[in-house]
Formats: structure tokens, sequence, C-alpha cells
């Protein structure tokens, strides 16, 4: 009979050992907000790690060379930079944070205006005073903010994030 115990016990342990499945609870995300789970269909890294954009994809919207560097303390964002100009475009990835984050920013969450932009994603918002879009296809998030005088259009950065969806399978 003490045997069967034990057994049962390592079962019973083995079981309490294994990582908990998705009950689509949303943990925290930093800075104490609740965030969405992030998708586990998505790899990880940056679109510039995983090359679903490039430098060249960026001509459309920059001058001169341009470079493609990480954005320190965010693996999920990367930054094109040309000498040329005076402003970076900073793309930024985001699993499993698509439909909340569109929603926030076209309900007036950011505190500034946004307007929804058709033919992007499953959906999009378009923030003039940032020069941001934030789409979402499948939850996953692709925010592209070119600030300043960059002269890139809604419509040229929609087709960035466009881009980004089909080459991640989203």
């Amino acid at each position: 009979m003490k045997l069967h115990t034990v057994v049962v016990v390592l079962i019973a342990l083995a079981a309490c050992s294994k990582p908990a499945a998705d009950n689509g609870s949303s943990p925290a995300a930093p800075g104490g907000a609740s965030g969405a789970v992030a998708s586990t269909s998505q790899p990880a890294g940056s679109a510039c790690d995983r090359k679903l954009l490039t430098a060249a994809d960026l001509s459309a919207v920059m001058t001169g060379p341009i470079t493609v560097g990480p954005l320190p303390g965010d693996p999920q964002s990367c930054k094109f930079e040309s000498s040329g100009e005076t402003f970076g475009v900073t793309v930024s990835l985001r699993p499993g944070q698509g439909d909340l984050t569109v929603r926030t920013v076209l309900s007036g969450g950011e505190n500034v205006a946004a307007t929804p932009l058709a033919g992007v994603g499953d959906k999009a918002a378009w923030t003039p005073e940032l020069h941001e879009i934030n789409a979402t296809k499948n939850n996953l998030l692709c925010d592209i903010q070119a600030p300043g005088d960059s002269g890139a259009t809604q419509q040229a950065l929609g087709a960035l994030c466009n881009k980004i969806f089909a080459a991640a399978g989203a």
C-alpha cells in the first residue's frame, strides 16, 4: 500500500510541475497595465530581426542610405535612420496586442485624435499629430511612427504594415 501512495504522490508532483495552460487571462503588462496575452503563434523578435521589413522597404518614406538598428530596451521594435534626415522611423511588432491597441487609439484612449484607416490589416488607426499608424491583423499589432517632417503618408505607412502582416503570415 505504501508503494501505491508513493506512486500517486509522484504522479501528482509531475502534474503540478507542468506549465499552466493558457486560460485566456491577461497578465499584467510592464508598468502595471493589464495587457493581452501574447500570441504564441508569432515568433519573437522585431520586424527587422525577422527581415519582415528592410531598408529598401523604407525608401518610399526616407531618402539617402538607410540604416536599421534595434530600439534599446524594446526587443519588439527597431528603428530605421538616414544620415540625410532629422527623423527616424520606428517599427514595433507586438503579438497579442493589436485588437486592444487599435480599439484604444480609436476611442481616444491615447488623448490624441485618431481616425480609422481603411485597407490596412483587419483594422487600423491613423494619428496625424504623432504621425503614427496602429494596425491589427489577427491580433498582431503593427505600430509605425514616422514623426517630424518625414513626409510619410498614412497610405505609405499602411502599406508597410500590410507588408509585415503578409510576411508574418498574420
